[in-house]
């Protein structure tokens, strides 16, 4: 009887100490999300002023420039893009991880939002030596979504296959390719790229959607948080939709899905 009260006593100190503890942790984690959107939101607001001056010079808004000078002004503009993405997906993933990423569903015309969405990747995909195109058949399909979150999808879609592409030798003849394309499948809108890059191993495949997931034998290569294709999947899932990749292997390139259904 002593051993079982001494038992039940020592389990009750335990069970207090793993309470104590675990509130800490929960104070810890709040204090960490607040300081990363109180961070996020303080380098959100410079970074889009320097996406708009950058801007302003390539287009001329201040006088003539040189080639050179636009080019370097069109640089300075999509680095200052991809810093208030990554910043997106930081404040997205804080969102998340607290059920508070609220959506606005309105009509949206998906031809449309992604035909812009590939527009603003051509510069980059230019500096790469990449040929990015746009296709569909449809010249207008609509559907019920928040259209930021869907721009936000697109947009983190064409970004990771512009980063995983690399153009081809001269020697080939060819030209590395990124191809959005949308069609009409049934109820539903189908949006692909398509890219001719490093492709992709089907234990990544798998796993690619995952919190933080990259491909290890190019992390310290390219940039990245492996958040972009997280954050992707789970505003398509709010949807009620798909999202999924295939590739057939390392060095054969990357094809991405989502599927979401028509208005």
């Amino acid at each position: 009887v002593r051993k079982e009260v001494e038992q039940r006593e020592k389990l009750q100190k335990l069970t207090e100490e793993l309470e104590a503890k675990n509130v800490k942790l929960k104070e810890l984690d709040q204090l960490k999300s607040e300081f990363l959107g109180f961070a996020a939101h303080q380098v959100k607001g410079p970074m889009n002023n320097v996406k708009g001056f950058a801007d302003l010079i390539a287009t001329g808004a201040y006088g003539q420039v040189s080639d050179e000078a636009r080019e370097r002004a069109l640089k300075i503009k999509e680095n200052a893009q991809r810093t208030v993405a990554l910043v997106g997906n930081l404040l997205d993933l804080r969102k998340i991880e607290e059920g508070k990423m609220d959506f606005a569903f309105t009509q949206v015309d998906i031809v449309k939002v992604a035909k812009e969405m590939a527009e603003d990747y051509k510069v980059s995909a230019g500096a790469k030596g990449l040929d990015l195109q746009f296709a569909s058949v449809a010249p207008s399909l609509l559907i019920k979504a928040d259209e930021q979150k869907i721009r936000q999808v697109i947009q983190n879609v064409i970004d990771n296959s512009i980063k995983y592409t690399d153009a081809p030798s001269t020697s080939s003849g060819q030209k590395g390719f990124v191809k959005v394309a949308v069609e009409e499948q049934g109820d539903y809108a189908l949006i692909s790229v398509v890219d001719s890059g490093r492709g992709m191993s089907p234990e990544l495949v798998k796993k690619l959607f995952g919190r933080f997931v990259r491909d290890e034998q190019t992390a310290k290569e390219i940039q990245g948080t492996g958040l972009g294709l997280y954050i992707a999947k789970q505003i398509v899932t709010a949807h009620h939709g798909q999202i999924w990749a295939e590739s057939d292997g390392e060095g054969k390139g990357s094809r991405f899905f989502v599927r979401l259904a028509k208005q």
